[in-house]
């Protein structure tokens, strides 16, 4: 699969369920990656210009890898947190320092009686994790457990 555009009416629809996470507008020029990729550009070519180039010598990849897309349900990549951070105030989950510990060492978070009472009214699904006020990563919010999607290359050892 070669590089994809996603132009205005389906940006649209990305931006409507981004805003799960409180996300109004993003500043990139989408394209998929894949079927389920998006990532964002956002430097100095237009959209003929990469056209022409991908012609020529063909372009895989283009920008920043921003979120993985299960049918429009979206996680964030590690990185589209950190470029989004200022925009996101929803489906935040704050972790304790232990939580956060474990969480970035790439283990899934098995929830305490205490946690699955503090979070019973959140929506179960992808959030966003905080500790001190500094996003970590994301993770999926079940029954039980927080599922980590902390990628191994960013783990702690």
């Amino acid at each position: 699969m070669g590089l994809s555009f996603i132009f205005r009416n389906d940006k649209e629809k990305l931006i409507k369920s981004l805003g799960y996470y409180g996300i109004i507008k993003l500043p990139y020029l989408l394209t998929r990656s894949g079927k389920e990729k998006i990532r964002g550009y956002s430097g100095g070519l237009s959209v003929d210009e990469i056209i022409k180039l991908n012609n020529e010598i063909g372009i895989e990849l283009l920008g920043l890898y921003l979120f993985h897309d299960y049918h429009d349900n979206l996680r964030f990549s590690f990185d589209a947190i950190s470029a989004l951070k200022d925009q996101i105030t929803k489906n935040i989950l704050e972790l304790d320092d232990k939580q956060a510990e474990e969480f970035l060492k790439g283990r899934d978070i098995n929830l305490t009686k205490e946690d699955q009472e503090k979070w019973k009214n959140e929506t179960k699904g992808f959030k966003v994790m905080r500790n001190k006020g500094e996003f970590i990563g994301t993770g999926k919010l079940i029954a039980d457990r927080i599922v980590n999607y902390m990628p191994k290359e960013r783990r702690l050892r």
